[in-house]
C-alpha cells in the first residue's frame, strides 16, 4: 500500500521530482509509526454546545489529556522565550511549521524561535528572511524574500544565498502571505511590484528561470500560489463572483490557459486528494450550504466539486481556517472552526476530514481560543507533514492575555513502540544539538528505559557505526561524516529499536 501511494505521487508530479523528497517520503512512511484519532462518521456524532474554558492556564511543556483523549502540550512561553510578541506563536494555517523531516519547528516573527521537532524544546533564535517557509525536501533550508530577490536560508549556519533577482521589479511578494512552493520544491509563485502595478510570476527554482508571467496592474487580488503537484498556478481576487476580476482563477504552471475555478473566496488551502490530484479545499458557499454541505473540494484539472461535511440538523461549520500542509498524508484537510460558537456544530473544534465525500473525520481538540481578542489569537491550526500532530494557537478563553496567544500541539496518545515487555516513547530519548554544526551529538535517555547500543545509519539504511550504550548519557563524535541527514537507531535489550533522525551541517 505504501508503494502504491508513492507510485501515485510520482505519476502526479513527474520525473522532475527531487529524489531527496521521495526518499524522505519513503523514510517517513517506513520508519515512523503514526497514531491518529479515531475515525468517526459525521452522522453518528452527537455534538455538544461549546463550554467556555474555566480551568487554570495550561502550563508550559505540560502534557494534558483533552476531551477526545488526545494529548495537548503548550510549546511556547513568554518567560522562556523572553518575549510577549508574535514569536510566541506559529504564523498561519498555510505555513508548515515543521521542517521536511520533522526534526525542527519554526514559529513566527523575526527572529523566529526554532524548536526541537520531537521534544518541542526551545533551541535557538534564527534570523529568517521575510516570508520564510521550510523547504519540502531539505531539512535545514528555508525559502524567503529579500527586496526583489528570492533567497534560501540555512537555519543551522544562518547563511543566506540569493537564488534569483527579479531586476524588472522594485520588490516582490511571496503570494501575499499565502504562497507556497510545489511539494517537490521546483516551483513558487511570486508577485512582482512596481508601485501599485503587479505582475504574477512563476519561478522555477530548479532551473533558475521564470516560466510564466502575467501583468495584472492594480487589480485587487488576495493571494497567488502554485499547486502541490507543480502543474498549476492559482490566484484569488478579493471580490466573489465569476467575472474577469472575481473569484478564484487557475492557470497551467506557465500562466497560460487561464480559467475560472470558484466563485467564492472563503478561507481555503490546496492539497492532493487520495488519487494524487490537486484540489482546492474551502468552506462552503450559498450553493453547498443550501444542500447542507459546509465544506467542499474542487479539483483543479476540471473544476469537479466534491461536497464535504454534510450536516442536516442545523448549521455545520461555517468559517475558520483550512490547512492541507500534510504533504505526506494526501486525501485529508485540517479544519479549525472559528465562526459562531452559539450557532454551529463543532464550535471551536480542530478536526481532519477525508476529501472523498465520505464524511469521515478525526477529532483532535477544542481549541478554546477567544479570537475576538484579536488576529494574534486565532487558532490557525496546521498539521505536521504526516498529519499526526496539529499545531494551533489559543488564549484558552482569555486565560492568556496580550497581543499574541501561545502555541499548542495536539496528537493522539500512545505514540510509542512496544517490544515484548518494553514500551519506549521517542520523547524519552533526547538527541542534541540537532542540527549539529560541528558533528558532536549528545544522547540523553530517560532512566526508565534500557538501550544497549546505538547504530548510526546513512539515509540508505547502511550502518556506518555501532556504539555501546553503557549509561544514560553518551556523546558521539560524527565530525568525520559529510553533512547531511543520518539515522540513529537505539537498540533495546530485547532487540527492538527506536529511530531518530539527526542533521549534520
Amino acid at each position: 500500500m505504501k508503494h502504491l501511494y508513492v507510485e501515485k505521487i510520482l505519476c502526479t508530479i513527474g520525473k522532475t521530482q527531487s529524489l531527496l523528497y521521495i526518499f524522505l517520503l519513503l523514510s517517513s512512511l517506513t520508519l515512523t509509526a503514526q497514531d491518529y484519532p479515531e475515525q468517526e462518521q459525521l452522522s453518528t456524532i452527537n455534538y455538544e454546545s461549546y463550554q467556555t474554558y474555566t480551568g487554570d492556564a495550561p502550563a508550559y511543556m505540560e502534557v494534558n489529556t483533552n476531551e477526545f483523549g488526545n494529548e495537548v502540550i503548550r510549546i511556547s512561553d513568554a518567560t522562556t522565550f523572553g518575549t510577549n510578541g508574535q514569536n510566541l506563536r506559529h504564523r498561519y494555517s498555510l505555513d508548515q511549521p515543521w521542517n521536511s523531516d520533522g526534526s525542527l519547528i519554526k514559529l513566527a516573527g523575526y527572529p523566529a524561535a526554532i524548536l526541537d521537532g520531537e521534544t518541542n524544546e526551545f533551541l535557538y533564535w534564527a534570523n529568517i528572511p521575510s516570508s520564510a517557509l521550510w523547504s519540502n525536501s531539505n531539512p535545514v533550508l528555508m525559502y524567503g524574500v529579500s527586496g526583489n530577490s528570492i533567497v534560501s536560508y540555512d537555519v543551522t549556519s544562518n547563511d543566506r544565498e540569493t537564488l534569483h533577482t527579479f531586476s524588472d521589479y522594485s520588490y516582490i511578494k511571496y503570494g501575499y502571505g499565502k504562497g507556497n512552493t510545489s511539494f517537490d520544491d521546483k516551483y513558487m509563485g511570486v508577485i512582482g511590484r512596481n508601485g501599485e502595478d503587479q505582475t504574477l510570476l512563476v519561478y522555477d527554482i530548479e532551473n533558475d528561470v521564470v516560466v510564466g508571467s502575467e501583468f495584472i496592474g492594480t487589480r485587487d487580488i488576495s493571494w497567488f500560489t502554485v499547486s502541490p503537484s507543480g502543474q498549476y498556478a492559482i490566484t484569488s481576487f478579493v471580490t466573489d463572483g465569476s467575472g474577469l476580476e472575481e473569484g478564484t482563477k487557475v492557470y497551467d504552471i506557465d500562466l497560460t490557459n487561464k480559467r475560472h475555478l470558484n466563485d467564492y473566496t472563503t478561507h481555503s488551502d490546496f492539497g492532493l486528494n487520495a488519487e494524487g490530484e490537486d484540489v482546492h479545499v474551502s468552506f462552503g458557499d450559498p450553493t453547498t450550504r443550501a444542500n447542507d454541505y459546509y465544506l467542499k473540494s474542487v479539483r483543479l484539472s476540471d473544476g469537479l466539486v466534491t461536497p464535504l461535511f454534510h450536516y442536516t440538523e442545523g448549521y455545520g461549520v461555517w468559517g475558520g481556517h483550512i490547512s492541507c500542509r500534510s504533504n505526506l498524508r494526501p486525501g485529508w484537510a485540517y479544519i479549525s472552526e472559528g465562526c459562531c460558537a452559539s450557532d454551529t456544530v463543532g464550535a471551536k473544534e480542530v478536526f481532519a476530514i477525508k476529501l472523498d465525500g465520505s464524511d469521515i473525520i478525526e477529532r483532535f481538540t477544542i481549541h478554546s481560543t477567544n479570537d475576538d481578542t484579536g488576529y494574534g489569537h486565532e487558532a490557525h491550526a496546521v498539521p505536521n507533514r504526516d498529519g499526526s500532530k496539529v499545531m494551533f494557537a489559543s488564549n484558552y478563553d482569555d486565560t492568556f492575555t496580550g497581543d499574541y496567544a501561545p502555541t499548542f500541539i495536539v496528537q493522539a496518545p500512545n505514540n510509542s513502540l512496544s517490544v515484548e515487555s518494553e514500551s519506549i516513547n521517542k520523547s524519552q530519548i533526547k538527541v542534541y544539538p540537532n542540527p549539529s554544526r560541528d558533528g558532536l551529538v549528545n544522547i540523553k535517555l530517560n532512566e526508565s528505559i534500557a538501550v544497549k547500543s546505538i547504530q548510526v545509519n546513512d539515509v540508505l539504511g547502511r550502518t556506518i557505526r555501532t556504539e555501546e550504550m553503557d549509561s544514560n548519557e553518551k556523546s558521539l563524535n560524527l565530525s568525520s561524516l559529510p553533512g547531511g541527514v543520518y539515522l540513529l537507531s537505539f537498540i533495546t535489550e530485547n532487540n527492538g529499536s527506536v529511530t531518530k533522525r539527526i542533521i549534520l551541517n
